[in-house]
């Protein structure tokens, strides 16, 4: 009987391992696009430059840009691989046209999708990022939550608030939104995707092993 609760104990802590994997991971990974920009590592995500035909819908207030205005907006810095500002276009929220504070929401994704990449420049702390499936808020981030433990100062060139940012195993979402209260949200090579998943052959050999171990600790429950 010992032997059995042990067993149990031990498909239980393998099966809760594999259980676990449904919490969503922030990393940092990246490549340099052929512009020089940050970008996403992975091939298989789709990515929203806006350097030429927009691929989704974008609805309120943002702006497509380039350079910075002072007390506006800053281009995302690269100092991972090229120290100098993102040249190309890249999006701001709120517009620089209107208020100091607002919402820009893309639509017409595709997906749905788990990933979510961004080249998140000069992060503040009043920078927000918002994720929907059919209309309802499932996920959302702030800057402080995404630099932690640096500060989301908002400083235009510091690596700690200049960088690519991966969101994996996110809550399924069909689309998302950047918003801020202030100037300003600066991002580029926004990526989405779905998230490659454990081989079959993996899953397999994990269950066999079990199968296995299952065996063993009854033939040695009732070997005399």
């Amino acid at each position: 009987m010992k032997r059995l609760l042990i067993l149990s104990s031990v498909l239980l802590f393998v099966f809760g391992i594999v259980g676990s994997v449904g919490a969503v991971t922030i990393s940092y990974e990246n490549s340099l696009s052929g512009d020089g920009t940050l970008a996403t590592p992975y091939s298989w995500a789709i990515v929203e430059t806006f350097d030429s035909t927009l691929l989704w819908s974008w609805a309120g207030s943002g702006q497509i840009v380039q350079g910075a205005l002072s007390g506006k907006y800053a281009a995302p810095y690269n100092n991972d691989l090229m120290a100098a500002p993102d040249a190309t276009n890249y999006v701001t929220v709120p517009d620089p046209d209107g208020g100091s504070s607002g919402s820009y929401t893309a639509t017409g994704l595709g997906g749905p999708y788990n990933y979510f990449g961004i080249f998140w420049g000069s992060v503040d702390p009043y920078n927000r990022l918002s994720f929907y499936k059919a209309g309802v808020e499932v996920a959302t981030f702030t800057g402080t939550s995404i630099t932690s433990p640096n500060a989301a100062s908002g400083n235009q060139t510091a690596p700690s608030t200049n960088l690519y940012v991966n969101f994996f195993d996110l809550p399924v979402f069909d689309s998302f939104s950047m918003s801020s209260s202030q100037f300003a949200f600066e991002a580029d090579n926004i990526a989405v995707g779905v998230n490659p998943v454990p081989e079959p052959a993996t899953m397999l050999l994990l269950g066999s092993g079990l199968v296995g171990l299952a065996g063993f600790g009854r033939k040695k429950l009732f070997k005399k």
